[in-house]
């Protein structure tokens, strides 16, 4: 038995009137849940996941570091912003974040000015994100159109369209001509600046103002009205700016659901990114969330081989202390290549090889295979109180009788190579690794085949 819907909701609808409630998708299995857990993966990959130009989203391999610099004098400048787009560029990244960094009175006091710092940024974001198109990167600028601090310009010029007023609140995007003007405004600004993905955050709850504003008989109306002005936003800005990707945050991710998964990605998957020390949660959530949500995105904060296959999954974000003296560039770069070289799996099915588990003592492994190219990768970490030197797995999906070529790369990069039959690699494929807190990473292909993704 399964119950789902709203809370509180009873309401009348006025005549002519007509309301949506929430999506919810059952796919029916049978068998084994690991495949019914790749099934569901492909359902909202290939049929709910947004398209850009026609394709499932390339996920971005960023540099972002608001959490680490936000308060360094001079890099929430023009100049500051604009050597943190050549830095990514020569790391190898493809993408570069701003965040919360650009407009007055800061986060979170700044919410509701939408617009750029005169100061620290004379020309406005267009600099930026003109730099980033000349490399041939995309430009990522964070929003939290939805929350209105007292004293913002929204608060002050708008406060009709403020659930809370003039003191602030949520912006009703339940109201259709509140939602035309934030529609109108984010368009302009992403116009403006040469923002090629929106990065929309939440950092508030919306409940109470949703039912201190229904009217009687008509519970959960505020509510009804304002997500589906959410969704016509979105839609409507994906319309206006044809390629624009929406990166879907919500004090991490606090909002994915289906519908959200149709129009966005979670790029911030948790705030359990917004500090360093955490490749363990990093494996963790990936082994949960990838059953899911194929298309989401972790931190790493040191360009170290443990902490960044950790959080890599079919992009990276790297919050990258580069403007220190001795940051190790050719590191960085070496380990971000790798992450791109691993990015096409990622849009494969996922197959969990050990039990999902924070515990210090424990190893973690999972394999990622594309069955249009029977080859994929696994990925394999010793953490940092596992007593085990090694540990033996069975991939799955591979044909028994082919051979298939082998890479096992240590975390230096070194490499040893073996062929080996799909039946060896099912049911007894052993993996040493000597060191604590250390990782594998295995490649395969169907001999011949090798490097033949995209």
């Amino acid at each position: 038995r399964l119950r789902a819907g709203m809370e509180h909701t009873r309401l009348r609808l006025h005549p002519g009137e007509r309301i949506r409630t929430p999506r919810i998708v059952l796919l029916p299995w049978e068998g084994d849940r690991v495949r019914a857990h790749n099934l569901f993966r492909r359902l909202v990959l290939f049929k709910y996941a947004p398209r850009i130009n026609g394709q499932v989203p390339r996920l971005p391999i960023a540099l972002q570091t608001y959490d680490r610099y936000n308060s360094r004098p001079g890099w929430a400048t023009q100049a500051g912003q604009l050597q943190a787009v050549e830095t990514a560029h020569q790391l190898g990244c493809d993408t570069y974040w701003l965040d919360a960094a650009w407009f007055p009175g800061n986060f979170p006091n700044g919410v509701g000015n939408w617009f750029h710092k005169p100061a620290e940024f004379p020309n406005g974001l267009k600099p930026i994100g003109d730099a980033c198109a000349q490399r041939n990167m995309r430009f990522v600028l964070w929003f939290e159109p939805e929350r209105v601090a007292p004293g913002s310009q929204i608060a002050t010029e708008h406060p009709e369209f403020v659930l809370g007023g003039e003191k602030g609140g949520l912006f009703n995007l339940g109201d259709p001509a509140a939602r035309r003007w934030l529609t109108d405004l984010l368009s302009q600004r992403i116009d403006e600046y040469g923002v090629t993905i929106y990065r929309n955050d939440f950092n508030m709850d919306p409940l109470s103002f949703w039912r201190e504003h229904d009217t009687p008989e008509r519970e959960g109306m505020t509510e009804i009205r304002y997500v589906e002005g959410l969704y016509e936003m979105w839609d409507e800005l994906r319309a206006q700016h044809p390629g624009l990707l929406i990166d879907n945050c919500s004090s991490g991710g606090r909002r994915i659901d289906i519908e959200m998964c149709a129009r966005s990605v979670p790029f911030w998957r948790s705030d359990t990114n917004c500090t360093p020390g955490h490749a363990d949660w990093n494996q963790l959530q990936s082994a949960a969330l990838m059953r899911y949500v194929p298309l989401n995105l972790a931190c790493a904060w040191t360009p170290g081989p443990y902490e960044m296959r950790s959080a890599a999954t079919g992009g990276l974000l790297c919050q990258f202390a580069y403007m220190d003296e001795n940051f190790p560039y050719a590191e960085a770069q070496r380990l971000i290549t790798e992450a791109r070289k691993n990015t096409a799996y990622w849009y494969g099915d996922f197959y969990l090889l050990t039990s999902p588990t924070t515990a210090p003592d424990q190893f973690m492994a999972w394999q990622l295979h594309r069955p249009d190219l029977d080859a994929g990768i696994v990925l394999a970490f010793r953490r940092r109180e596992c007593n085990y030197l090694g540990l033996i797995l069975g991939l799955r999906q591979l044909q028994s009788a082919k051979q298939y070529s082998v890479r096992i790369e240590s975390e230096s990069g070194a490499a040893t190579e073996h062929v080996m039959s799909g039946e060896e690699l099912m049911s007894d494929f052993a993996l040493r690794l000597n060191e604590y807190e250390t990782s594998l990473l295995v490649r395969y292909a169907v001999s011949g085949r090798e490097g033949e993704t995209s």
